[in-house]
């Protein structure tokens, strides 16, 4: 197991009360009603849950003095925090490789010689596949979209999928959540994008990098 990323805060464990808004979660901790920072965008819906244990970590915000690190799903610890991706992603990557590339009117998260390179973050599994996105994304549509021209013109793409648990034999886009995504998906990877998938597990205050997994056989693989 090799480690992608430390904690210097410490990590402490407390419990969803509610969820606010899309970045914002009452937790109980110490026995006070707290608010903490959520930065992942998704629904979240089976880790953000009243009753279910989190770990949060301080901070110094502008609203909160906490974040949201990780949240308890199939006994174990998942990392909700998308801030780490790009920072994890990099560790993959050639050490020259330029982020946050404006390509037209998005960014693509890294360039290196003639790859460019999209990160996605993937928290939810069922039944050991893990699945993106959990809520539609019209921005990670784009993405592909952008993917797809650049090879067009004669790029190479990869679409870097960091599953931030450890519960995942194999990966596939979540058509029931997005259909639109997952024709997009599976449209760039027709056309040459390639496809990592990689497997991560937080062990006290480390994240460790396990393994890289498949695309779960479909008629479309």
């Amino acid at each position: 197991m090799i480690t992608v990323y430390e904690f210097t805060e410490t990590l402490y464990e407390a419990t969803v009360i509610e969820r606010i808004n899309r970045f914002l979660v009452k937790v109980k901790f110490n026995n006070s009603e707290i608010y903490c920072h959520l930065h992942d965008p998704g629904r979240l819906k089976e880790l953000i849950y009243p009753y279910n244990k989190v770990l949060i970590r301080e901070i110094k915000g502008k609203k909160t003095n906490c974040s949201i690190t990780a949240a308890y799903s199939n006994s174990r610890y998942v990392i909700v925090d998308s801030r780490l991706h790009n920072q994890i992603a990099a560790k993959f990557l050639p050490p020259n490789a330029e982020r946050e590339v404006k390509v037209n009117d998005s960014r693509i998260d890294f360039k290196y010689d003639n790859f460019y390179v999209e990160v996605k973050g993937c928290t939810l599994v069922k039944d050991s596949i893990a699945y993106f996105p959990d809520a539609p994304t019209k921005r990670g549509r784009k993405h592909l979209q952008e993917l797809r021209k650049l090879m067009r013109k004669g790029y190479n793409a990869l679409l870097l999928i960091l599953v931030m648990r450890d519960d995942a034999k194999c990966f596939l886009p979540n058509e029931e959540t997005d259909r639109k995504f997952s024709l997009e998906f599976w449209e760039a990877l027709r056309e040459g994008m390639k496809v990592e998938i990689k497997t991560f597990k937080l062990i006290e205050n480390k994240i460790v990098y396990l393994n890289d997994i498949p695309l779960c056989k479909t008629n479309l693989t």
